[in-house]
């Protein structure tokens, strides 16, 4: 057996070497045509984008939508997806954009076609948006003040608040020619009486809230009134699209 196997192998090795010796044999592999392949697929290293939250996708999943996907002219400056607020934390990770139900969108967008119209150079800015109730409490556990303090500026996450269905707005106004927010008082998520409407009579006689930071207040609140959002009287920069009851039966709670 071992002879045969020995045998067979010089046989091979010979028809190699013939063929190699052979003119024709180099011929016919001369004239074949060849095809050489290359691997032109290079792996693409995707990069997350630096606006990307992973709040973006959270509410994409609960069906809302994007304010600027709606009108592109609103701006936007989420003071809690920085660490220019009160508390001094970023809980929003960097989220860029502003969230809601379609409803309530649709009404913000109405309330930028009416504002335009007072003055084009005008645009709403909005501070905040829909607010995940996970993130109501990590707020609640930050704010070091006392409990009765915290009611009027902050909603516990048990009573939960109208910002967790996204069914309110904190908004400004903006002059985007100097791209600097009208004068309205005071700054927003101050803590004292100076920010609430129901106060603005009594501040305007002692000269604490000028004329035209009042005037400033009236015309976010006819925009925001005529496009059927409605003020509170604690934070001249928050709008309310319905009832907390309303809220709970026709919006779904952003956990």
């Amino acid at each position: 057996m071992r002879f045969f196997k020995t045998y067979f192998l010089l046989l091979l090795v010979i028809a190699s070497c013939r063929e190699e010796q052979n003119p024709l044999a180099l011929q016919r592999l001369s004239r074949r045509k060849t095809f050489v392949i290359y691997d032109t697929i290079k792996p693409v290293k995707k990069e997350v984008s630096k606006d990307t939250s992973y709040l973006d996708f959270l509410f994409r999943t609960h069906g809302l939508v994007s304010i600027q996907d709606l009108d592109s002219s609103i701006r936007v400056d989420l003071r809690y997806a920085d660490t220019n607020n009160f508390l001094r934390r970023n809980f929003y990770d960097g989220l860029r954009k502003a969230y809601f139900p379609c409803e309530v969108a649709q009404k913000i967008c109405n309330a930028q076609a009416f504002l335009k119209m007072y003055n084009p150079g005008f645009s709403l800015l909005i501070l905040d948006a829909t607010r995940p109730l996970h993130i109501q409490q990590m707020m609640w556990d930050s704010l070091d003040m006392p409990p009765d303090q915290k009611f009027n500026y902050l909603a516990p996450p048990y009573t939960i608040s109208l910002h967790n269905y996204g069914c309110a707005v904190d908004v400004t106004i903006i002059d985007t020619k100097t791209n600097k927010e009208l004068e309205m008082g005071s700054g927003f998520d101050h803590f004292g009486k100076l920010s609430e409407p129901v106060y603005e009579w009594k501040f305007l006689k002692s000269g604490e809230l000028s004329e035209e930071a009042l005037e400033n207040r009236r015309l976010l609140r006819k925009v925001m009134q005529a496009a059927k959002l409605n003020p509170i009287t604690s934070e001249w920069w928050h709008f309310n699209y319905c009832t907390k009851e309303s809220a709970s039966a026709n919006f779904e709670l952003i956990k």
